[in-house]
């Protein structure tokens, strides 16, 4: 039977670090107790909370209302909040409207949480956000540190106390925690695939796949890429590798069907993920340019029309009017726009370019300024790696390109639609992190074998089994 000294020291090892359970469990907890001290600092009672989208529909759900939300936030989301100094006339502020602005996951998780322990019980809220940050990081862990054990773990415990993630997380009542998870496992799906490529494997990519749509369709592209890198990291016959793909397709269908059938229920279109897509693009042009296209005066009228259609008729009419508006626009909207858009994604949204405050500094813009720069350090050498030998990067660095694809695709979304809320920066400030273990990988490695475990090295290849995960 081995001595505790003898564990401790193989633990401690590269391929302990590599391998032993251990580490993904302390990971784990760092992060768990990170989570847990940021949100005794800073939850004052579930009325200081302000909740948004998802919990509004949440909250009706409770109520009996279906998955709608109030005609008087309807007003808002849709035309109040891009309207300067025309007023609606006479809105209706009472009742609720079946909506498809937000995707079901987050929205029915949290009708569980509320229906379990309370309704508006953000505590309960935050303690599974934290848990879900946790299981985040300790995913980003293990995804990494088969390829670079000590960069892994530098990732890992970085995002755990990153402060964007951590306050998020235990203050704002949204999907974008679960959204984090659900990348990671994307990540971690496809070094699996490369690896030991099954039919269950397939078939949980397909249902994180759809999870990662319910969640937030801007993924869209992002999991249609990664299934296609997928298809050629699997080590499979063609024909196998192919019929993995097409399951792994059936199986998000089947996740994201339900959302269909129901928008069709209510909407009478198919297929139907979304149906702010007008509005998003409305938005994307208030707060991110020089205001919409459309006057005031026509979405006051588009407003009153609006009260007896559905929502996506509204929202189709929004549409209707925006591209009536491009060809006159459209300069302006590819020179000015979409570059203004894709600034507000990789330095700061408009409401809080010019907060100099100590709070918005320390706990925002200096951690990710921090955070780009060191990510920035890989950039080059990953692209030479890439050029020099593209089949060999592809097979060795995939969460690294998947991160890529990711920061890729989101760049490409949100600079047609508008960065306007900081939240939809941090997925790919998640992808940053894994940069950032191939900027300090290298020196972390060379110091963990010379300062923490340098005796070992001779101890890795011993006879007695390693704890995996």
């Amino acid at each position: 039977m081995e001595s505790d000294d003898t564990c401790r020291g193989r633990m401690l090892s590269v391929g302990g670090l590599r391998h032993h359970r251990g580490w993904v469990v302390a990971v784990f907890t760092i992060a768990l107790v990170v989570q847990l001290v940021a949100l005794r600092l800073t939850f004052v009672g579930k009325d200081a909370v302000y909740y948004y989208d998802d919990a509004k529909i949440a909250l009706n759900i409770l109520d009996g209302n279906g998955y709608s939300v109030s005609n008087e936030y309807r007003n808002w989301f849709f035309y109040e909040v891009v309207l300067k100094t025309a007023k609606l006339e006479n809105p209706i502020t009472v009742g609720t409207k079946a909506t498809a602005i937000k995707q079901p996951v987050y929205g029915l998780l949290l009708t569980a949480l509320f229906y379990l322990f309370g309704a508006k019980n953000f505590l309960v809220v935050f303690l599974v956000h934290s848990v879900i940050s946790s299981l985040t990081v300790s995913v980003v862990f293990v995804a990494l540190r088969g390829a670079a054990p000590s960069g892994a773990l530098a990732a890992a415990l970085g995002a755990a106390v990153y402060p964007p993630f951590v306050l998020h997380s235990v203050s704002v009542p949204e999907s974008t925690a679960l959204l984090l998870l659900i990348i990671a496992s994307v990540w971690l799906w496809l070094v699996r695939v490369r690896d030991r490529p099954s039919w269950g494997l397939w078939i949980f990519g397909g249902s994180i796949g759809g999870l990662a749509v319910l969640t937030d369709p801007v993924t869209l592209p992002f999991v249609a890429i990664c299934a296609c890198y997928g298809l050629w990291l699997d080590g499979r016959g063609l024909r196998g590798r192919l019929a993995a793909l097409a399951t792994a397709g059936v199986v998000a269908l089947v996740v994201v069907s339900p959302w269909l059938v129901r928008n069709y229920v209510v909407f009478h279109r198919f297929p139907v993920i979304k149906s702010g897509i007008g509005q998003a693009f409305n938005w994307g042009l208030h707060f991110g340019g020089n205001g919409s296209w459309i006057s005031e005066e026509r979405l006051v009228e588009l407003e009153k029309a609006g009260r007896s259609r559905t929502e996506l008729e509204e929202d189709e009419a929004l549409r209707r009017e925006l591209l009536a508006l491009f060809p006159s626009h459209w300069r302006e909207y590819v020179t000015y726009n979409v570059p203004l858009h894709v600034l507000h994604l990789w330095w700061d949204v408009p409401r809080y370019w010019n907060d100099y405050s100590l709070r918005y500094m320390a706990g925002r813009r200096l951690p990710y300024l921090l955070l780009l720069g060191l990510a920035l350090l890989h950039v080059p050498r990953a692209a030479a790696r890439l050029v020099r030998q593209p089949r060999a990067t592809l097979r060795n660095e995939v969460v690294l390109v998947s991160a890529s694809i990711l920061a890729l695709t989101y760049t490409v979304v949100y600079g047609v639609f508008g960065a306007f809320q900081s939240r939809y920066r941090l997925p790919v400030e998640l992808g940053l992190f894994v940069f950032v273990a191939g900027t300090l990988g290298p020196a972390l490695e060379g110091a963990w074998r010379r300062w923490v475990s340098p005796g070992a090295a001779a101890n890795e290849g011993a006879t007695t089994e390693v704890v995996g995960f």
